[in-house]
């Protein structure tokens, strides 16, 4: 082999390693959470890779009740409600319709459950505004003892549960049950001995 073929072999060689690296970037950057900051001339972007899923009813500070369009769920002692993954807050409600006048509901952005909503309804304060991105484990409201406790479930991007439109009180939903799977599979323990296996997350129909 000439000097001149091998010097052509060597760049062909760090050409392919050069885009093979490239590529690596970008898939890496690709299942990232990018955000972009600055002004014009100043502008930069940063990514952080997404935060695993966490279990947001710590052992003792909550107590387990029936499931209808969510899981019903009394917290035993003012407590934070932390997002389950990252997060933006679609919507933070202090005037609702709900027992209790409060809901707030978040998509979840990254992880296997990535764009799913959940909502948690009813005896909360100091909730998060419309807007903001939370990362998993960040307190997004707080949950107060006491009637009418707390419903967790899965919510249309408007902020309805998604069992609504063929509730009835006291139904047990197929929805409330893929929220109870979802609970059970983060090491929550909702009082559901019945609860037979199937889709943890918002699929198929509403109730």
């Amino acid at each position: 082999m000439s000097s001149r073929t091998r010097r052509a072999t060597v760049v062909a060689l760090l050409v392919a390693a050069s885009l093979t690296a490239a590529s690596l970037s970008i898939a890496t950057a690709s299942a990232a959470t990018c955000s972009q900051s600055g002004g014009i001339g100043t502008s930069s972007t940063s990514c952080t890779a997404p935060h695993p899923y966490v279990n947001p009813l710590k052992p003792g500070n909550w107590q387990p009740g029936r499931i209808d369009m969510g899981v019903d769920l009394a917290p035993t002692r003012r407590v934070p409600v932390v997002a389950i993954g990252d997060a933006r807050i679609l919507g933070s409600d202090s005037r609702s319709s709900w027992p209790g006048g409060h809901f707030i509901w978040y998509r979840i952005l990254d992880g296997d459950h990535a764009g799913s909503i959940v909502y948690v309804a009813e005896h909360l304060t100091a909730m998060v505004p419309a807007g903001t991105r939370v990362i998993a484990g960040q307190r997004i409201a707080a949950a107060l003892p006491g009637y009418p406790y707390t419903e967790w479930g899965w919510a249309t991007k408007d902020g309805q549960p998604r069992a609504a439109p063929c509730y009835r009180e006291g139904m047990e939903t197929n929805s409330g049950r893929q929220m109870a799977r979802f609970l059970r599979s983060l090491g929550a323990r909702p009082a559901v001995s019945h609860l037979r296996p199937g889709p943890n997350r918002p699929s198929g129909k509403l109730c």
